[in-house]
Order: C-alpha cells, then sequence, then structure tokens
C-alpha cells in the first residue's frame, strides 16, 4: 500500500505540472504548445528524434511474443562495466526515487529517525513521510554546501538511521565539495545515501568509492542527462548486504522491455551521448556567461542541467511576466525557506534556440522592470 502511495505521490506531481500549464496558458492566452517549461530539470538538449530513433528501431529489433528481450543479469554485468563495480553491488531500478525508497525502507524502520537537508527534493521529504520515519533537517551553509559539523552532530543527537541528500543538488545546481560528502561517511556508520541522477553534468562521481565505504550508496539515472526521461531506467551501488536485502524484499523483473533496450544501447555505445553532453556543458557556460552581465541578476555556478538564479527583488513579478511569455520557471514559496529562497528561481537550459529563448525574455523583462 505504501509503495502505491509513493506512485500515486509522483503521478500526482506529473499531473500538477500538467494543471500548471493549461492555468499559464489559459490566463496569457496561449496554447499548450506555445508553453516552455523549465522548471524542473527535465532533458531538453538531446534531440527527440535521436531517442525516438532509438526506441522505434530497439522495438524492431524483438519478437513482441517474447517476455525478456535482455536478461537482467546480462543489465547488471552492462551497468557494472559501465561505472567500473563489482556487479555484486548493483541493483537496477525503473527510476531514481523508486531507489532511494527502497534503500530507505532496507535501512531505517518505522519511528526511526532520517536526517535531510534543506532545501533538498522534496520527494524525500514525501518518502520519509510514507515510511513514518522522523525527519531531522540541516540546513545548507550560506554558500549552499553541507555544514558537516552540523550534520554529523544531528545525527548523534536524534540517533538518526540514514542520510539523503542530492549532489549535483537539487535546487541549488552546485555538486557538493568531495572531501565533505567523505568525511560524512568516515565519520559516521549510518548509511550515507546520495542521489547523482545529475552527477553527469559534474566534476565527480563516488560510485568507485563504494567500495572503501560500507556505509556508502550512491544512486544513479538515465532520466536527466541520457534523455530516456519517459523510457528511462536507474541503478544504485551498494554493499552486498544492501543488494541482497533490496532482492529479497522487491523485484527487479519489473523494469518494462523497452527500457531495458533503450538502456543497453547507451550502456553499449555512450560516446554518442558523451558528446551531447560535453556540447551541452559549453552551451551552459555561455548562458551564464551571458545572464551574469545583466543588472539585477546573481547566477550560481552550476553543475547540472539548470541554474540557480537570485533576483534582486521578490521573483513573483518576473515570474508572471516570463509565464506572459510562455514559459515557466520554478520558484520556491512551497518549499522549506532557504537564503534569499524568496528572490531565487530555477531555469533548466536545453538546447540553444531554447537558451536565446530564455536570455532574450529575462532581457526584455528586466528592462521594462528595472
Amino acid at each position: 500500500m505504501k509503495q502505491l502511495s509513493n506512485r500515486i505521490s509522483e503521478t500526482k506531481y506529473a499531473l500538477d505540472r500538467l494543471i500548471t500549464r493549461q492555468k499559464v496558458a489559459k490566463k496569457y492566452n496561449l496554447s499548450l504548445e506555445q508553453i516552455l517549461d523549465l522548471s524542473i530539470g527535465d532533458n531538453l538538449f538531446i534531440p527527440p528524434d535521436l531517442i525516438q530513433n532509438i526506441i522505434i528501431k530497439e522495438i524492431q529489433s524483438i519478437d513482441p511474443r517474447e517476455q525478456y528481450p535482455i536478461d537482467y543479469f546480462s543489465l547488471i554485468e552492462e551497468i557494472a562495466r559501465f561505472v567500473g563495480v563489482e556487479t555484486s553491488t548493483v541493483y537496477p531500478g525503473l527510476t531514481h526515487n523508486q531507489l532511494i525508497q527502497r534503500i530507505v525502507r532496507v535501512v531505517a524502520k518505522p519511528e526511526n529517525a532520517i536526517s535531510l537537508i534543506v532545501p533538498d527534493k522534496d520527494i524525500y521529504y514525501q518518502f520519509a513521510k510514507n515510511q513514518q520515519l522522523n525527519i531531522v533537517t540541516t540546513d545548507l551553509t550560506s554558500n549552499y554546501e553541507l555544514d558537516v559539523n552540523c550534520i554529523l552532530e544531528q545525527i548523534k543527537k536524534e540517533d538518526s538511521k540514514a542520510l539523503v541528500f542530492s549532489s549535483p543538488h537539487y535546487p541549488t545546481a552546485n555538486q557538493f565539495k568531495e572531501e565533505d560528502v567523505l568525511t560524512l561517511a568516515k565519520e559516521t556508520e549510518i548509511p550515507v545515501i546520495i542521489d547523482e541522477s545529475y552527477v553527469e553534468f559534474g566534476k565527480y562521481s563516488l560510485v568507485n568509492q563504494v567500495q572503501s565505504f560500507n556505509n556508502l550508496t550512491i544512486v544513479r539515472s538515465f532520466s536527466k542527462a541520457w534523455g530516456l526521461g519517459a523510457f528511462s531506467s536507474a541503478f544504485l551501488v551498494s554493499n552486498v548486504k544492501n543488494i541482497e536485502a533490496l532482492k529479497e524484499n522487491y523485484i527487479i523483473e519489473e523494469i518494462p522491455p523497452i527500457h531495458l533496450l533503450a538502456t543497453n544501447y547507451i550502456l553499449q555505445a555512450p560516446y554518442r551521448f558523451v558528446e551531447l553532453i560535453n556540447i551541452f556543458i559549453a552551451e551552459r557556460k555561455r548562458v551564464i556567461e551571458h545572464l551574469r552581465m545583466l543588472k539585477g541578476l546573481k547566477v550560481h555556478r552550476s553543475d547540472t542541467n539548470f541554474l540557480l538564479i537570485q533576483f534582486t527583488e521578490d521573483v513573483k513579478e518576473l515570474f508572471e511576466q516570463l509565464c506572459s511569455k510562455g514559459i515557466i520557471i520554478q520558484t520556491f514559496e512551497n518549499y522549506p525557506a532557504f537564503k534569499d529562497s524568496n528572490k531565487s528561481f530555477l531555469v533548466t537550459l536545453g538546447d540553444a534556440d531554447i537558451n536565446d529563448k530564455i536570455i532574450m525574455a529575462i532581457v526584455e523583462i528586466l528592462e521594462s522592470i528595472l
């Protein structure tokens, strides 16, 4: 029932996004096709026809009467080869959110405390509430880094059974200092679960550190940098004990065959996508340089495919004017308050055309309100 509840939550989230687009379209007399939703960090730079061609090709390669065109152990072997770890430390899943939910359920029981940071992905809070965990939080530092000493003190004081956070981080866009994350793993014995779903845009991955830390779990996804989105899969790397517990509690034969095929295609030839990711990173640098020249904005460093930007004033007017141009950004009035959250917004980057559209829209709005 709890698993069903979490799936309903994710479905509701997608429905809420659709409702928001519909409201903006109606309010400003636009069609849904004119709405550009840049609020959530979706992949908007890999050409959709590239993924469509992969899906079509892979579907045509199988006999639809066969139940499993790829066996799951082969997928695990390919993932292990891809990231350079042992197969016994890999567990696949449909989404990174699903895997985080499952590993948390394995390492923490109802009424246990779980440590989260503020701000971070709202879905972690939903999982913790659904699993009846007691949530304790620690704020990021003023420059959006991990407050290592405070986190360690809180873990000890509250007897937390797990620590969960994203890095590269949502919504601040930065990847935390590697030494800070490793210090947390060294200085506490509780499970440290890191969501690296944006890691391909960052500077490093800790997936190869799992072998050195018995309490470290890394969750990765093919939905962000690789552009699979609706056809995505994910995986986590953890100690063998956790992997065995996951296998005992959950069946892995639930990833749809087409998701397996699409993932396998990427694993067989990742260089095709790495080139596109590198092009995007260069494009991200271009956009940041443009926006940093504008009066009234502070653009933070990004190790993701989105930017955290702070306006000199409350962001509500900027949000509405962007909506009038068919562009939806992410604001944080529904988040736990963090530094300048009322002046902050998140914007997802895409290809050059999408990026130029957001740059020009912001330029026009700033000229009218500043």
